[in-house]
């Protein structure tokens, strides 16, 4: 009975009690500083763009991978509105994983993302875990239509505590551009009749493409494809990176039973891909100015060029033939010696690949970029040479002088970026282009790698070696290859 009527005591008690439940959702208590809440992005009001650049911070150094970020180009960086040359172009934030650590808010160089601090902050109950993929149009929410009054950061809110402490003053608001202040004042731009974005610059006018010299219609649409911004040809890498992108767009316009774009038609052909019609190959091929056709060794049953995998066994093919030729005392048969010089192959005959090539003037090397004996100086020495120019360069820069001429024409010749673009515009257009010598090229004519270069001059300074050890004379192809790729040919075989 005393235990029933100590219950009926406590519960009376009760009747004195204010009521300590708030009617939620209509009802709200007011949120902690320290409360965390999930991150989302800022919006940049003055730029009208995010803040974010996509430079993937926050997703390296989340604890529990729980975020995704991809880059662009920014478009408003051209139309002279920003000064971001990157921007963000896709987020995805799964707040199912998320564990609101605050890592990425503190981690974010550019003030991009932050704790949403208020009650829509965290509300995301959902009867589907899918439904908490947040992508980027959910996370700029936010702060585009002004409800993130509280961004929160840690950083911040320490600094604030001990200056109020200190008794200093206290220091200024950040995230000031996401703020419901910033976008009242685009509001008041637009109300003027202004842009929304504070305009920084004019825009950039579109680049032309430039002419090739000599090689009107395709074959100068084809040569524009295959080289960068400074005119200089691309590696055989990022041909076929290109190459291959092209074919991928071409693949799924046919799938979608479009015609494939011509900017992708264009690259097919320049590429020399197999996706290409035959007849549009043709055309770029019978252009005026357009490349040699290739040797009809190198071409198939219907004249379409080979592949590299197949060039290289039709070589090696043939090198074999020649080396049993050889080792029987016959002569290489004439098909046979046809697809070693077309395939560049080390056992042509030095004669007959100087007869299949046309004759061309070595280029002159700057008197500049040569010793007193008139060799070419090394990689090295030529590297110095520039880093020493530049120094003079920025020395005179600094002092509000123009740059010396001598250190200019140093700074052209050795193709620093210190140079000005119409400086070397001027002495590539006084220079005529020479093609490079066999020795530096691969099968199809292009430049060897330094590292190719290396290794073909290693291989010939061996070969050298080994004939001085039978007591024979260094071959003249050897000779020629080990004086052409900068090497030193040996007197002796140690």
């Amino acid at each position: 009975m005393i235990g029933i009527f100590k219950g009926l005591a406590t519960t009376l008690s009760t009747f004195a009690r204010r009521p300590v439940t708030i009617k939620y959702p209509d009802e709200k208590h007011v949120l902690p500083v320290r409360q965390r809440s999930f991150p989302v992005l800022t919006w940049d009001f003055d730029h009208d763009e995010p803040f974010c650049t996509g430079c993937n911070v926050c997703v390296r150094n989340c604890p529990v991978d729980c975020m995704t970020a991809t880059m662009q180009d920014n478009p408003n960086y051209a139309a002279g509105t920003s000064d971001r040359r990157k921007i963000v172009e896709k987020f995805w934030i799964d707040y199912a994983r998320c564990m609101r650590c605050n890592i990425c808010v503190e981690v974010c160089p550019f003030e991009a993302i932050v704790m949403d601090n208020n009650w829509t902050g965290h509300e995301h109950s959902t009867y589907d875990r899918l439904d908490l993929h947040m992508d980027i149009d959910d996370l700029l929410r936010p702060s585009k239509s002004g409800e993130l009054t509280v961004p929160f950061r840690p950083q911040d809110r320490i600094e604030y505590i001990e200056r109020l402490e200190r008794g200093e003053e206290l220091p200024e608001l950040t995230f000031k551009g996401a703020r419901p202040e910033a976008r009242q004042a685009q509001f008041e731009r637009l109300a003027r009749g202004e842009e929304a974005a504070i305009r920084l610059r004019e825009p950039e006018k579109p680049k032309a493409p430039a002419a090739a010299a000599g090689a009107p219609g395709a074959a100068a649409a084809a040569q524009q494809l295959l080289t960068d911004a400074e005119g200089k040809p691309l590696s055989e890498k990022k041909i076929r990176a290109k190459r291959m992108k092209a074919e991928r767009a071409a693949k799924e316009a046919q799938d979608a039973g479009e015609s494939i774009p011509d900017d992708v038609l264009q690259m097919l052909i320049a590429t020399n891909s197999e996706m290409a019609p035959a007849e549009a190959r043709q055309a770029a091929a019978g252009a005026p100015g357009a490349a040699a056709a290739p040797s009809k060794v190198l071409t198939d049953a219907e004249g379409n060029p080979l592949s590299e995998r197949k060039i290289r066994a039709k070589r090696m093919k043939a090198e074999r033939e020649a080396k049993e030729a050889q080792d029987a005392g016959e002569p290489i048969p004439q098909d046979v010696m046809e697809i070693l010089v077309a395939t560049g192959s080390e056992m042509a005959p030095p004669e007959a690949r100087q007869a299949a090539a046309p004759a061309a003037a070595p280029a002159a090397t700057s008197p500049l970029l040569t010793d007193a004996e008139g060799n070419p100086l090394s990689e090295r020495k030529v590297r110095a040479k520039r880093m020493k120019a530049e120094r003079e360069a920025k020395g005179a820069q600094d002092a509000g002088e123009p740059i010396p001429q001598d250190v200019m024409e140093i700074l052209v010749a050795t193709g620093s970026e210190m140079a000005p673009p119409e400086a070397r515009q001027a002495a590539a257009a006084a220079a005529p282009a020479a093609a490079p010598a066999p020795q530096l090229t691969d099968a199809e004519g292009n430049p060897l790698s330094e590292r190719k270069i290396r290794a073909r001059r290693m291989k010939a300074e061996r070969a050298a070696k080994e004939h001085l050890a039978r007591g024979e004379e260094i071959p003249a192809d050897v000779r020629e290859t080990i004086e052409m790729t900068g090497g030193t040919v040996p007197d002796s075989a140690d």
